[in-house]
């Protein structure tokens, strides 16, 4: 299956991000300046005109999966794994200022909504539901939902 099909929106941000993050690298260091000029113009495009933050340097596996994308907030200290899929308005990051971020594993969906924050990981397969406010690791193919974010077992 393709990435982000029918998301016209979300290929654009994944192509976009894609761009900036391989002129970022190395990540380590500070970039070059035509490196700088794109994430200019990668940070005004992707964070203002279309409403989506995240930053040229975060780790994200392929393919990122973006759906309705629209107030998706994730911090760069995160790691997202390979095909994983968020929906609008969800945030991924720390606690606090300069706190950890969460690990994501692969094959993550993350419903509409949800928070996710702090030095966590989100076990690979495991599901995110809409709303969800997950402060505590979700284990391989659990569930979490509500707030605070309860686990289910995979049936």
């Amino acid at each position: 299956m393709h990435a982000n099909r029918n998301q016209k929106k979300g290929q654009v941000v994944a192509i976009a991000y894609r761009i900036a993050n391989a002129a970022r690298k190395p990540l380590g260091k500070r970039p070059s300046l035509p490196a700088k000029f794109v994430g200019v113009l990668y940070r005004v495009f992707v964070e203002w005109v279309l409403g989506i933050e995240i930053p040229w340097r975060t780790q994200i596996g392929v393919p990122l999966r973006l759906y309705h994308g629209v107030g998706i907030v994730i911090n760069d200290q995160s790691i997202i794994g390979n095909n994983v899929g968020i929906r609008q308005n969800v945030t991924i990051g720390n606690k606090g200022v300069a706190g950890p971020c969460p690990v994501i594993e692969d094959d993550v969906e993350i419903g509409a909504g949800a928070i996710i924050l702090g030095g966590i990981t989100i076990g690979a397969g495991a599901k995110i539901g809409a709303g969800a406010v997950v402060t505590k690791d979700v284990p391989p193919g659990f569930t979490a939902m509500g707030n605070p974010a309860t686990m289910r077992a995979p049936e």
